[in-house]
C-alpha cells in the first residue's frame, strides 16, 4: 500500500479514455485528492492514428476540432461524478496517448499519475496496456495503475 504521508501530492494527472479502468482511476484519484487536498487534471488524448479516428478524418467527416469536442463531452460526463470540494480541471490534446501523457506530466510537474491498466485498445488480452507500460517506463513521477 502506498503511503502518501511522506510525500506532498498537490497535482494529480488522470488520463481518461472512457474505459472502465479509466473510470476506476478517476474514482481512486478523487479519493487521493480528497486525502491530500490535491487538484485533479483529467486528460483525454485524441489519437489521430487510431483507426476509427483516422478513417473519419481522412473521409472528411470530422476535423480534429470535432474529435476534441467529442472528447470534452466524454470528460464532462465523468466530471459530474467527482465529489464536490475536489478541485478538478480537464484538457484534451491531440497526439499519441502515451507520449502526450508523459510530456504533460513532465512538462507541467505533476506529483502523481493515476491511470487505468488497460484502455480501449485493440489487444485487451495484455495484462497491462501499452500506454500504461510506456508511461511507467518514461515518466519522472510516481504512477498508480488501477485495474
Amino acid at each position: 500500500m502506498m503511503d502518501f504521508k511522506d510525500s506532498e501530492i498537490k497535482r494529480i494527472l488522470v488520463p481518461y479514455d472512457g474505459s472502465e479502468q479509466a473510470q476506476q482511476a478517476v474514482s481512486q484519484a478523487a479519493h487521493i485528492a480528497r486525502m491530500q487536498g490535491a487538484a485533479l487534471m483529467l486528460l483525454a488524448v485524441v489519437d489521430l492514428n487510431a483507426e476509427a479516428a483516422f478513417e473519419r478524418v481522412s473521409m472528411g467527416d470530422y476535423v480534429p476540432a470535432d474529435l476534441k469536442e467529442g472528447a470534452y463531452r466524454e470528460l464532462t460526463k465523468i466530471l459530474h461524478e467527482i465529489p464536490e470540494g475536489i478541485r478538478v480541471n480537464s484538457m484534451v490534446e491531440i497526439g499519441s496517448p502515451a507520449e502526450v501523457i508523459v510530456e504533460t506530466a513532465d512538462d507541467e510537474g505533476y506529483d502523481l499519475i493515476v491511470m487505468g491498466s488497460r484502455g480501449l485498445g485493440r489487444w485487451e488480452g495484455f495484462l497491462m496496456g501499452s500506454v500504461s507500460q510506456y508511461v511507467l517506463q518514461h515518466v519522472h513521477c510516481p504512477v498508480m495503475v488501477v485495474r
